[in-house]
């Protein structure tokens, strides 16, 4: 395993790993428009945060594809791609953001990987 793409264990099995996206610009739509860009790229629901699983039908390639076209359609650059960040703590296995002495810096997600299990949670930034 890479120490860039270093995972936490899950259940012993399956891992997690936070995964933030940075954008620019910075606006008053910013969060607004993460979350509903989640939602068009492939989620059950409209929230600020909610699990989606991958192995439901779009893979995550395709959801992440979909995403960055969603937010680029909206007027948003990216920076690089998505960036695997390290936790100040364990992964504690809890329905919800997993991490909670480290929060997501704005909406989050995650997304379950078709055959292994392991879930990537995903966070988005913006810069001015």
């Amino acid at each position: 395993m890479r120490v860039a793409a270093m995972a936490l264990v899950l259940a012993g099995c399956a891992h997690a790993a936070g995964l933030r996206y940075t954008f620019t610009p910075c606006n008053a739509r910013f969060q607004d428009t993460v979350a509903a860009c989640f939602y068009e790229a492939g989620a059950a629901w409209d929230a600020f945060s909610y699990d989606f699983y991958a192995d439901a039908g779009i893979v995550e390639k395709q959801w992440k594809q979909r995403y960055e076209s969603c937010m680029f359609r909206r007027g948003y650059n990216q920076l690089g791609g998505p960036v695997t960040w390290q936790p100040k703590e364990r992964f504690n296995g809890a329905a919800g953001w997993p991490w909670p002495s480290d929060p997501p810096k704005g909406p989050w997600t995650w997304v379950r990987t078709a055959g292994t299990g392991d879930r990537h949670y995903y966070d988005a930034v913006c810069e001015p």
